[in-house]
């Protein structure tokens, strides 16, 4: 998926879920890719069971209107937030 505002279906859905399960608004460009990169990392055994992750949320949220007209285009779901 890499490169600048490149998206694919799993991405797509992994921000989706993320949001129903935290309530919490990843913007897709910079802080989703974050968020998605750590819990793929942590999924295949990565980090030490006892690690500690802190992330932080650098915003970015502005663009989630503009990707939700360009997953419109796509025919893909669109990005929840409040």
């Amino acid at each position: 998926m890499g490169g600048y505002a490149k998206i694919n279906s799993d991405y797509i859905h992994f921000l989706i879920e993320f949001y129903r399960q935290t309530k919490v608004v990843l913007d897709p460009i910079y802080t989703g890719k974050m968020m998605y990169a750590i819990f793929d990392k942590a999924n295949f055994g990565n980090f030490d069971k006892e690690s500690q992750i802190l992330a932080i949320h650098t915003g970015g949220l502005q663009g989630i209107q503009g990707m939700n007209h360009r997953l419109q285009r796509l025919n893909m779901p669109q990005l929840l937030c409040e």
